[in-house]
Protein backbone atom coordinates (compact mmCIF):
# COMPACT_ATOMS: atom_id res chain seq x y z
CA UNK A 1 0.00 0.00 0.00
CA UNK A 2 2.80 2.62 0.94
CA UNK A 3 4.17 1.39 -2.49
CA UNK A 4 0.94 2.67 -4.46
CA UNK A 5 0.68 5.53 -2.18
CA UNK A 6 4.50 6.67 -2.95
CA UNK A 7 3.54 6.52 -7.02
CA UNK A 8 0.37 8.12 -6.81
CA UNK A 9 2.15 10.71 -5.13
CA UNK A 10 5.42 10.74 -7.44
CA UNK A 11 2.84 10.82 -10.55
CA UNK A 12 0.82 13.50 -9.13
CA UNK A 13 3.72 15.64 -8.70
CA UNK A 14 5.23 15.19 -12.05
CA UNK A 15 1.87 16.02 -13.57
CA UNK A 16 1.77 19.18 -11.36
CA UNK A 17 5.15 19.85 -12.42
CA UNK A 18 5.00 19.08 -16.08
CA UNK A 19 1.66 21.33 -16.14
CA UNK A 20 3.31 24.10 -14.92
CA UNK A 21 6.53 24.26 -17.04
CA UNK A 22 4.07 24.08 -20.03
CA UNK A 23 1.53 26.90 -18.55
CA UNK A 24 5.21 29.11 -17.95
CA UNK A 25 6.49 28.18 -21.44
CA UNK A 26 2.92 28.74 -23.11
CA UNK A 27 2.50 32.28 -21.48
CA UNK A 28 6.12 33.18 -22.96
CA UNK A 29 7.95 33.20 -19.57
CA UNK A 30 11.84 33.51 -19.76
CA UNK A 31 13.32 30.28 -19.31
CA UNK A 32 15.76 31.72 -17.26
CA UNK A 33 18.29 28.37 -16.69
CA UNK A 34 20.06 29.89 -20.46
CA UNK A 35 21.41 32.49 -18.24
CA UNK A 36 24.52 30.30 -17.69
CA UNK A 37 25.20 29.11 -21.05
CA UNK A 38 24.61 32.48 -22.55
CA UNK A 39 27.94 34.91 -23.30
CA UNK A 40 27.79 37.72 -25.65
CA UNK A 41 30.94 40.25 -25.13
CA UNK A 42 31.56 43.60 -26.79
CA UNK A 43 34.23 43.33 -29.45
CA UNK A 44 37.67 45.30 -29.33
CA UNK A 45 40.10 45.13 -32.09
CA UNK A 46 42.10 41.44 -32.52
CA UNK A 47 44.47 40.43 -34.59
CA UNK A 48 41.61 37.65 -36.00
CA UNK A 49 37.99 36.68 -35.87
CA UNK A 50 37.88 32.71 -35.26
CA UNK A 51 34.24 31.40 -36.46
CA UNK A 52 33.47 27.98 -34.88
CA UNK A 53 32.03 25.75 -37.01
CA UNK A 54 28.23 24.06 -35.85
CA UNK A 55 28.20 21.06 -38.17
CA UNK A 56 25.69 20.65 -41.67
CA UNK A 57 21.86 20.25 -42.32
CA UNK A 58 21.32 18.23 -45.44
CA UNK A 59 22.83 18.96 -48.69
CA UNK A 60 26.27 20.49 -46.92
CA UNK A 61 24.81 23.31 -45.54
CA UNK A 62 25.22 25.00 -42.21
CA UNK A 63 23.33 24.35 -39.40
CA UNK A 64 20.28 27.65 -38.33
CA UNK A 65 23.19 28.34 -35.94
CA UNK A 66 25.98 27.77 -38.48
CA UNK A 67 24.57 30.44 -40.39
CA UNK A 68 24.10 32.70 -37.49
CA UNK A 69 27.73 32.24 -36.69
CA UNK A 70 28.87 33.25 -40.27
CA UNK A 71 26.84 35.85 -40.38
CA UNK A 72 27.92 37.41 -36.99
CA UNK A 73 31.74 36.93 -38.27
CA UNK A 74 31.07 38.48 -41.37
CA UNK A 75 29.59 41.87 -39.55
CA UNK A 76 32.88 41.84 -37.18
CA UNK A 77 34.62 41.84 -40.02
CA UNK A 78 32.80 44.39 -41.96
CA UNK A 79 33.43 46.70 -39.34
CA UNK A 80 37.17 46.23 -39.64
CA UNK A 81 37.52 44.83 -35.77
CA UNK A 82 39.73 42.54 -37.29
CA UNK A 83 41.47 41.51 -41.04
CA UNK A 84 41.19 38.11 -41.24
CA UNK A 85 38.42 35.59 -40.73
CA UNK A 86 39.44 32.00 -39.71
CA UNK A 87 36.93 29.18 -40.49
CA UNK A 88 37.43 26.28 -37.77
CA UNK A 89 36.21 23.13 -37.83
CA UNK A 90 36.20 19.42 -39.48
CA UNK A 91 33.07 17.75 -39.21
CA UNK A 92 31.76 13.83 -40.29
CA UNK A 93 31.28 14.50 -43.78
CA UNK A 94 33.23 14.63 -46.72
CA UNK A 95 33.46 18.24 -46.88
CA UNK A 96 34.89 19.66 -43.66
CA UNK A 97 32.78 22.72 -42.32
CA UNK A 98 35.72 24.84 -42.42
CA UNK A 99 35.46 24.94 -46.38
CA UNK A 100 31.52 24.97 -46.53
CA UNK A 101 31.24 28.66 -43.67
CA UNK A 102 33.74 30.29 -45.53
CA UNK A 103 31.83 29.37 -48.80
CA UNK A 104 28.53 30.82 -46.89
CA UNK A 105 30.65 33.97 -45.32
CA UNK A 106 31.77 34.37 -49.58
CA UNK A 107 28.03 34.80 -50.06
CA UNK A 108 28.13 36.98 -47.50
CA UNK A 109 30.11 39.20 -48.42
CA UNK A 110 33.20 38.14 -46.99
CA UNK A 111 36.48 38.43 -49.57
CA UNK A 112 38.13 35.27 -49.88
CA UNK A 113 41.43 36.63 -49.85
CA UNK A 114 40.58 37.98 -46.03
CA UNK A 115 39.96 33.90 -45.14
CA UNK A 116 41.77 31.44 -43.26
CA UNK A 117 41.13 27.54 -43.50
CA UNK A 118 41.36 25.68 -40.11
CA UNK A 119 39.74 22.37 -41.27
CA UNK A 120 41.34 19.89 -38.42
CA UNK A 121 39.04 20.46 -35.05
CA UNK A 122 36.78 17.33 -34.62
CA UNK A 123 35.08 18.62 -31.33
CA UNK A 124 35.17 22.06 -29.13
CA UNK A 125 37.94 20.98 -27.03
CA UNK A 126 40.07 21.23 -29.98
CA UNK A 127 39.85 24.54 -31.51
CA UNK A 128 42.11 26.48 -29.35
CA UNK A 129 45.17 23.73 -29.64
CA UNK A 130 44.78 23.52 -33.34
CA UNK A 131 44.50 27.32 -33.73
CA UNK A 132 48.52 28.26 -32.84
CA UNK A 133 49.40 24.97 -35.77
CA UNK A 134 48.52 27.81 -38.67
CA UNK A 135 51.60 29.38 -39.68
CA UNK A 136 50.47 31.78 -41.74
CA UNK A 137 49.40 34.41 -39.20
CA UNK A 138 51.94 32.70 -35.91
CA UNK A 139 49.33 33.66 -33.29
CA UNK A 140 50.04 32.84 -29.61
CA UNK A 141 48.15 32.17 -26.31
CA UNK A 142 47.91 36.04 -26.00
CA UNK A 143 47.29 37.11 -29.36
CA UNK A 144 43.68 39.12 -29.27
CA UNK A 145 41.02 36.97 -30.81
CA UNK A 146 36.84 37.66 -31.56
CA UNK A 147 35.72 33.63 -30.78
CA UNK A 148 32.50 33.20 -32.59
CA UNK A 149 29.71 30.91 -31.94
CA UNK A 150 26.08 30.13 -31.10
CA UNK A 151 25.10 31.63 -27.18
CA UNK A 152 24.37 28.34 -25.88
CA UNK A 153 27.74 27.52 -26.85
CA UNK A 154 29.58 29.73 -26.22
CA UNK A 155 30.27 29.01 -21.84
CA UNK A 156 31.54 25.57 -23.35
CA UNK A 157 34.31 27.27 -25.73
CA UNK A 158 35.36 30.14 -23.33
CA UNK A 159 36.07 27.48 -20.92
CA UNK A 160 37.99 25.38 -23.48
CA UNK A 161 40.15 28.57 -24.32
CA UNK A 162 41.26 28.92 -20.85
CA UNK A 163 41.73 25.65 -19.76
CA UNK A 164 44.40 25.65 -23.22
CA UNK A 165 45.87 29.27 -21.76
CA UNK A 166 44.25 32.04 -23.71
CA UNK A 167 44.07 35.19 -22.18
CA UNK A 168 43.27 37.60 -24.58
CA UNK A 169 39.57 36.89 -26.33
CA UNK A 170 36.26 37.74 -26.44
CA UNK A 171 33.12 35.68 -27.38
CA UNK A 172 31.19 37.29 -29.79
CA UNK A 173 27.55 35.75 -30.50
CA UNK A 174 25.13 38.19 -31.83
CA UNK A 175 26.83 40.80 -33.64
CA UNK A 176 25.05 43.39 -36.72
CA UNK A 177 27.86 46.15 -38.37
CA UNK A 178 27.30 49.60 -38.52
CA UNK A 179 28.76 50.04 -41.72
CA UNK A 180 30.19 53.53 -43.05
CA UNK A 181 29.00 56.54 -41.54
CA UNK A 182 26.35 58.23 -43.35
CA UNK A 183 27.50 61.45 -42.28
CA UNK A 184 30.08 61.06 -44.35
CA UNK A 185 28.45 60.71 -47.68
CA UNK A 186 28.87 56.64 -47.45
CA UNK A 187 25.43 54.50 -47.17
CA UNK A 188 26.18 51.30 -45.18
CA UNK A 189 26.30 48.12 -47.55
CA UNK A 190 22.83 46.37 -47.68
CA UNK A 191 24.39 43.54 -49.10
CA UNK A 192 26.64 42.59 -46.17
CA UNK A 193 24.47 44.31 -43.86
CA UNK A 194 21.20 42.63 -44.39
CA UNK A 195 19.47 43.73 -41.18
CA UNK A 196 19.41 47.09 -43.29
CA UNK A 197 17.53 45.49 -46.62
CA UNK A 198 14.14 46.85 -47.76
CA UNK A 199 12.13 45.20 -50.73
CA UNK A 200 12.90 46.57 -54.22
CA UNK A 201 9.91 45.22 -55.03
CA UNK A 202 6.51 47.66 -55.43
CA UNK A 203 3.61 45.43 -54.44
CA UNK A 204 5.36 44.44 -51.42
CA UNK A 205 3.93 45.14 -48.00
CA UNK A 206 4.84 43.83 -44.87
CA UNK A 207 2.14 41.08 -43.77
CA UNK A 208 3.20 41.87 -39.88
CA UNK A 209 2.03 38.67 -38.89
CA UNK A 210 3.07 37.32 -35.32
CA UNK A 211 4.66 33.80 -35.04
CA UNK A 212 4.33 34.16 -31.25
CA UNK A 213 1.22 32.18 -30.63
CA UNK A 214 1.33 30.04 -27.72
CA UNK A 215 2.87 26.97 -29.62
CA UNK A 216 5.51 28.27 -31.20
CA UNK A 217 6.55 30.06 -27.69
CA UNK A 218 6.15 26.19 -26.15
CA UNK A 219 7.91 24.81 -28.86
CA UNK A 220 10.89 27.63 -28.36
CA UNK A 221 10.73 27.02 -24.77
CA UNK A 222 11.41 23.50 -25.30
CA UNK A 223 14.14 23.58 -27.29
CA UNK A 224 15.49 26.34 -25.15
CA UNK A 225 15.47 23.80 -22.21
CA UNK A 226 17.36 20.49 -24.45
CA UNK A 227 19.79 22.78 -25.54
CA UNK A 228 20.98 24.00 -21.91
CA UNK A 229 20.32 20.41 -21.08
CA UNK A 230 22.81 19.23 -23.77
CA UNK A 231 25.09 21.95 -22.98
CA UNK A 232 25.25 21.31 -19.41
CA UNK A 233 25.66 17.78 -20.13
CA UNK A 234 28.51 18.29 -22.75
CA UNK A 235 30.43 20.74 -19.87
CA UNK A 236 29.99 17.78 -17.05
CA UNK A 237 32.00 15.39 -19.41
CA UNK A 238 34.55 18.25 -20.37
CA UNK A 239 35.06 18.53 -16.81
CA UNK A 240 36.02 14.73 -16.10
CA UNK A 241 38.25 14.77 -19.42
CA UNK A 242 39.50 17.37 -18.09
CA UNK A 243 39.18 19.40 -20.93
CA UNK A 244 37.96 22.61 -19.10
Amino acid sequence: MRIGKLLRVAVMSTGIASLSLVTWLVAGCPVMVDRFFVKNEAPVQARAIICIGGGFMAHNLPTDDGWMRVYTAVQLHHDKFAPVVIFSGGGAGKVSEAEVYSETAQWLGLPASDVVLDPVPGGTNEHPHNLLKIAALNLTKDTPLLIVTSPFHAMRVSLCFRKAGFTNFRMVTSYVAKGPDPRLGKTPDTRVIRDLRTSSEKLFRPSGKDYGDPLNRLRWGLDTLLICAREAVAIAVYKINGYI
